[in-house]
């Protein structure tokens, strides 16, 4: 576990729980290592993983317009946004539990971005997500898993 910043200069920084400091001068850096730890052995291993595997945990201020740089840098790749829907957005707004403390930066992002959209329909919402929060991500892309044993589960 590290200490994530999302700095309204767009820089982001990760320190990890060894105390290495990781510094991205922007979205778009982070966007572009984290792409690139996508084709490692072990994406999941990267400082850039990292960062937003801890700042989606914490709904860090500024997170949403993060994964929409992401989004846009990948637009062209749908495994890559698969991957950013059901990895980082879905522990976004769904495990995490902070679904409704960024459901309307979510939704703005939607509206605004194609590339961000694709990626919500890579988000898996279950039985954990608040009705309100799961009925309004399910209009823009993401899948009800209803009880995560297919009940009561939708296809949008």
């Amino acid at each position: 576990m590290g200490d994530v910043f999302a700095n309204p200069d767009g820089s982001c920084v990760l320190v990890t729980a060894e105390d290495t400091a990781f510094v991205w001068a922007s979205h778009e850096e982070l966007a572009a290592d984290w792409l690139a730890e996508q084709h490692e052995p072990d994406p999941g291993a990267g400082p850039a993983y990292e960062f937003l595997d801890e700042a989606c945990s914490a709904a860090t201020p500024g997170i949403v317009d993060i994964l929409v740089t992401i989004a846009e840098a990948a637009a062209d790749d749908g495994d890559m946004l698969g991957a950013l829907g059901a990895g980082h957005l879905e522990d976004l707004v769904s495990h995490s539990g902070n679904g409704a403390v960024v459901l309307e930066e979510v939704d703005r992002a939607a509206r605004r971005s194609p590339a961000f959209r694709t990626a919500l329909r890579g988000v898996w919402l279950g039985w954990d997500v608040p009705p309100h929060v799961k009925a309004r991500l399910v209009g823009l892309g993401g899948i009800d898993i209803g009880d995560g044993e297919g009940k009561g589960a939708q296809q949008v």
